[in-house]
């Protein structure tokens, strides 16, 4: 870990912080591609949810130096042909992109940055802010986190640790990282104002002294929002932990449950596809080789094939929904069953992945999984 720290320190102080393109905004502009009829607006529908678009969209809105903030104004200032032969260009670069071993840690933060864009127009909306700039913000303010989990992915590519690292480890390193390369990634592409301080302040205890601006207080207070949720915590606590009065909670309520049904309809949008691209939202799965351990949840049969301290990489027949709360039966091995919570999900090829964080279980619980993985694969 202390070798890719100094990478990334190198990184951040002499190349431009990369932020790929999503998998399922990739393939699924593709899949448009390939039906014949690309409409500007499906276009965009699909270009507005993925940061890394709107990043070099509002880079070339605001080349002269302008301060274009909304992503429809941005469109309309470089104009229609230039709008999508840029994003046919950035989508081929992301659906040609290899797998990598962190794809499920990348799906995540483009769920968490869609839905937060979502919410971010909302509350802007009951606020009498603007909502598209608010969007932005949201969309952009954890944009450090995709390009510091690309810099881990790409930097640790070539490397054999002794021992593979679990995925809240590699989370751990970018959520350090994340403020000071989305901030280096805003200033490199002269983002506006409002942008630029939503990616820097967006987290009230690691921001510079002075008051911030309404949009960053929106930004705040859906992030926390999501923290607290993504916990499993009372409602109550997090409406508390946001800032939010009665009537802006109840209108992000319904906001939230919109947006995770647009999220999950942009991610089943992407088509299934074997080759590269196949993966690129979820790191390789493999069967369990050895004893492995079977578990039965949701009334199907799944395989653990990763464990870490406090998640555990599961593979089955069926999809599970990001958040929901399962019931886990272990098959294989003399353990009483647990309950645990939908971490991330994705498709790989007829198969599903997910992520699951176990409650109630301690390290040395989930550690009795050890042999699960083959000795080739990356948790």
């Amino acid at each position: 870990m202390i070798e890719l720290e100094l990478a990334l320190t190198d990184v951040l102080s002499h190349e431009d912080p990369a932020v790929p393109v999503s998998a399922p905004i990739a393939l699924a502009i593709a899949a448009l591609e390939r039906g014949g009829d690309l409409r500007i607006d499906d276009l965009a529908r699909l270009a507005f949810a993925d940061p890394a678009i709107a990043a070099e969209l509002l880079a070339a809105a605001n080349a002269a130096g302008g301060e274009i903030a909304s992503l429809p104004e941005a469109a309309a200032a470089v104009g229609h042909a230039t709008f999508l032969r840029m994003v046919r260009a950035l989508a081929r670069e992301g659906a040609a992109a290899p797998a990598g071993p962190l794809g499920a840690l990348r799906h995540r933060a483009w769920r968490v940055s869609v839905i937060s864009a979502i919410l971010c127009r909302e509350l802007a909306r009951a606020r009498g802010l603007p909502a598209e700039e608010a969007y932005v913000c949201g969309l952009l303010h954890d944009v450090g986190e995709v390009a510091a989990i690309a810099a881990v992915e790409r930097l640790a590519a070539g490397t054999r640790p002794a021992r593979a690292l679990p995925l809240w480890r590699w989370e751990r390193l970018a959520d350090r990282w994340h403020i000071a390369l989305g901030s280096a990634f805003a200033e490199r592409r002269r983002f506006p104002r409002s942008i630029a301080e939503a990616i820097a302040s967006h987290h009230a205890d690691r921001a510079a002294p002075g008051e911030p601006s309404p949009l960053t207080r929106v930004v705040r207070s859906v992030d926390a929002l999501i923290a607290v949720f993504a916990q499993g915590s009372d409602p109550f606590d997090a409406v508390q932990v946001a800032d939010l009065r009665d009537d802006e909670a109840d209108r992000l309520a319904h906001a939230l449950e919109a947006a995770d049904c647009h999220v999950a309809a942009l991610a089943r949008h992407a088509p299934k596809a074997s080759g590269p691209a196949a993966g690129a939202s979820a790191p390789a799965l493999h069967e369990p080789k050895g004893r492995g351990v079977r578990l039965r949840l949701a009334g199907r049969e799944y395989a653990a094939v990763g464990f870490g301290a406090h998640q555990l990489l599961i593979s089955g027949p069926a999809p599970l929904g990001e958040g929901a709360l399962l019931e886990i039966e272990v098959l294989d091995r003399n353990r009483s069953g647990f309950h645990a919570r939908v971490l991330a999900a994705w498709a790989e090829g007829d198969r599903f992945g997910a992520i699951l964080v176990p409650f109630g279980l301690s390290g040395r619980w989930l550690a009795d999984f050890g042999g699960v993985l083959p000795a080739d694969a990356r948790a």
